[in-house]
């Protein structure tokens, strides 16, 4: 279908007068860049024949450009700084099209696309060769993600900050307690009798001034003695029994708010392992690991301690005020003067506040990282004696955090006693004319007290209400961090329809297959390779050519973005991911191993593996002398990302964890960078039998390494060069020569430097 954005009425006439009307246009859409940079919109038009680029002229569009689409070669685009362009060749020379931002970069990749299938068209039908399939606008091609209500960019998440709603965030937060219902309703109703009995308290006070310390009307004074020891028992009585209510209610809060961030920290954990690995090419570690551990406490202790707070100070603030209303309603309204004042001045301050913590939150994130980051790579830091420079790094980034909080807190402590202190003014109120109540015979004393005393219990739940904009900041910030792991949806899914493939045979097919990490700047375009099975391929090509990204599409650690990637004739969406990589025994260029024992690492793959099966793997890949060489032999302990090993021990011993795994397709991402050259013959000796029978694809620097390999797939600027077998491809003396040519001059120079 055409890809056409509404034209404006200049542009349609100018089209018309030029032979062009809307049912002959394939593309029609705007820029948001001028060719020189700057901002402004041309349009670029395409008709089954032409491209043009119109330029506005004032309000009289004029074509800026107008080529024969036989005309155009090669067409693709290019990341400038801030932005894109669309380029071509034409007559053999390199030109620009249009230029446009980063967010028009999904359309005009899909120009790039379609003009890129009219090219090889065009090839087709001068040199008499079959026709491709007509081309055709890719509706595949993923655009940038915006917010659908206010159109700004989502980022990775798709939460929009700006459009946020609130409300739905509380109620999500409070739906975490729902498994623990029960818990949560005694809790409650512990803080309703705990409130009540907080009220009974001073209501004890009328009495004790009015009949026992200054009673109005004469009293003997064994009566009033007997009256004091039963006010002085109940008074005792309500302590002692709201004692026991408050230590009931804190156990079970702690008990509650426990299992409350366990379920939180789990949940997020659960999330994070079934992300895909895009999830994490783009974020630091010790950011994630901030939002699984302080942010999820922070929710806990928002759940919890504010919960119940806010809770009982609701109530507390209700009954209290129902108490004052009932004794002398004009003298409670006197104390709500202030209110009005207290209530302006906290939305005045909501904005503010929340910002101030939200920017908290994202420096002791960067801290962490930092810190991360640092003790992580110490080795390096050592190495190149950067110690100083990882301490001024570290304290650039805990004074950032220090100015935040402290930017934070003095506006907190600035606004709060502020408030404080206008509610405050209430306090005078009552003294004065409650004062002049009791002078005026009007009032009791023990009445004023009761009073007073519960003015004393009113202001400090009140005080807590206007802090509630402090408690639901500090909320909305650590659910909002949480949430936006939470709602984030795997890059690579299973499709509704997978089905299961417990027994892989290992027919591999990339069926014009076009990938990046960034989705603007392919690192594989057009990649179309069949491999049989138990073949083995080799992947040859410079640095960044693309061999490394071809194995982590096999494993599906990333879906191409256009194409197809097959596993024995199913594509790979319509396979569970749990088949597809139980299948799968990779040995990775950045070899990792878990804190734990030589035996465990190499039983990851296959967790309940007997010693035996476990040494009978070691043998196979040449790490068995080695390991029993140690002292306590299997049971050694590696060390944190296996650190106490050499490099080659821990390359044999990530081989044996896939020998062990028995696998239908077997990757070797240089699994031979990290060993010596008697090692390597051994360990190649090893992969010759292991490979038997198993779709194989190799990568290795050496390329001798590959000369064992039933194909070898050439890559160069992300495309197949060349395919063939070793000697095929020296006698072709193309590109796999030239590499070796230039190894076999390094390794000559390294000689001589000797």
């Amino acid at each position: 279908m055409p890809l056409i954005d509404p034209l404006p009425p200049a542009l349609e006439k100018a089209l018309e007068a030029n032979g062009s009307s809307n049912g002959n246009l394939a593309i029609a859409i705007s820029t948001d860049l001028n060719p020189d940079g700057t901002f402004g919109e041309e349009w670029l038009v395409v008709t089954r024949d032409r491209m043009m680029v119109y330029e506005p002229d004032s309000g009289h569009p004029r074509p800026r450009l107008e080529i024969s689409l036989a005309d155009i070669r090669s067409p693709h685009t290019d990341l400038l700084v801030g932005g894109a362009a669309l380029e071509a060749t034409v007559d053999g020379r390199a030109i620009e099209l249009v230029r446009y931002s980063n967010a028009r970069m999904g359309q005009f990749r899909k120009v790039a696309r379609y003009l890129g299938e009219v090219a090889k068209y065009n090839e087709a039908v001068e040199k008499g060769e079959d026709l491709p399939d007509e081309p055709t606008i890719d509706e595949t091609v993923e655009e940038s993600k915006r917010c659908p209500t206010c159109n700004l960019p989502l980022g990775e998440g798709k939460v929009c900050p700006a459009c946020l709603n609130k409300r739905k965030v509380m109620l999500r937060l409070l739906g975490y307690l729902a498994p623990y219902w029960k818990q949560t309703v005694t809790v409650w109703a512990l803080m309703i009798f705990g409130t009540v009995l907080g009220l009974i308290t001073p209501y004890l006070n009328k009495p004790l001034f009015d009949q026992v310390l200054a009673p109005r009307h004469p009293a003997s004074t064994a009566h009033r003695l007997d009256l004091l020891g039963w006010l002085v028992l109940a008074l005792l009585g309500t302590q002692v029994l709201g004692q026991i209510v408050g230590i009931s209610r804190g156990r079970l809060m702690a008990w509650l708010g426990a299992s409350l961030s366990h379920d939180l920290r789990t949940k997020l954990y659960q999330h994070l392992q079934l992300l895909s690995l895009g999830f994490f090419d783009k974020r630091q570690t010790g950011a994630i690991m901030t939002r699984v551990s302080q942010d999820t406490q922070s929710l806990n202790d928002v759940l919890t301690n504010g919960a119940q707070f806010l809770v009982v100070n609701t109530l507390s603030l209700v009954g209290i005020t129902g108490v004052m209303l009932a004794m002398n309603w004009r003298l409670t309204l006197m104390i709500l003067v202030p209110a009005p004042l207290v209530v302006y001045l906290s939305h005045r301050f909501w904005r503010r506040i929340r910002t101030l913590y939200r920017r908290n939150w994202h420096y002791r994130q960067l801290l962490s990282a930092s810190l991360n980051d640092s003790l992580s790579g110490v080795r390096v830091v050592k190495a190149f004696a950067q110690e100083q420079q990882e301490i001024n790094r570290f304290q650039a980034r805990s004074f950032d955090f220090f100015q935040a909080g402290w930017d934070t807190q003095r506006t907190t402590t600035t606004f709060f006693p502020i408030l404080g202190f206008v509610m405050g003014t209430g306090t005078l109120i009552v003294w004065y004319f409650g004062g002049r109540q009791v002078v005026g015979r009007s009032m009791t004393l023990g009445t004023l007290t009761m009073f007073m005393s519960y003015l004393g219990m009113f202001y400090g739940p009140m005080q807590f209400m206007t802090q509630i904009t402090d408690w639901i900041s500090r909320s909305l910030t650590s659910a909002e961090r949480v949430f936006e792991i939470l709602d984030q949806e795997p890059d690579v899914e299973d499709a509704e329809d997978a089905v299961p493939m417990p027994d892989i045979v290992g027919h591999v097919q990339f069926d014009h297959v076009t990938f990046g990490y960034d989705v603007h700047k392919p690192v594989l375009n057009d990649v179309s390779l069949d491999v049989q099975p138990g073949e083995m391929i080799g992947f040859v090509g410079h640095s960044g050519a693309g061999k490394s990204t071809t194995i982590n599409l096999i494993c599906r650690f990333y879906d191409p973005q256009q194409g197809a990637l097959l596993i024995d004739g199913v594509p790979a969406p319509r396979i569970s991911q749990q088949d597809l990589r139980s299948q799968i025994g990779v040995v990775l260029q950045d070899t990792f191993l878990f804190n734990g024992t030589i035996a465990e690492n190499i039983s990851y793959a296959r967790p309940g593996s007997t010693l035996e099966e476990i040494m009978a793997a070691a043998k196979a890949a040449n790490a068995h002398d080695f390991i029993v060489s140690k002292a306590d032999g299997y049971d050694t302990q590696v060390g944190e990302r296996g650190q106490s090993l050499s490099g080659g021990e821990r390359q044999r011993i990530s081989i044996a964890r896939a020998i062990l795994h028995n696998p239908r397709i077997l990757i070797l991402d240089e699994a031979t960078s990290s060993v010596d050259t008697d090692t390597e013959k051994q360990i190649q000796d090893a992969i010759a039998r292991l490979v038997k029978g198993r779709t194989t694809f190799a990568i290795a620097h050496r390329l001798s390494t590959l000369r064992n390999a039933d194909r070898l797939v050439v890559l160069k600027g992300g495309k197949i060069e060349e395919v063939g077998t070793h000697d095929e491809l020296i006698e072709k003396k193309g590109e796999f020569f030239r590499l070796v040519e230039m190894q076999q001059e390094m390794s000559r120079i390294k000689a001589v430097a000797r």
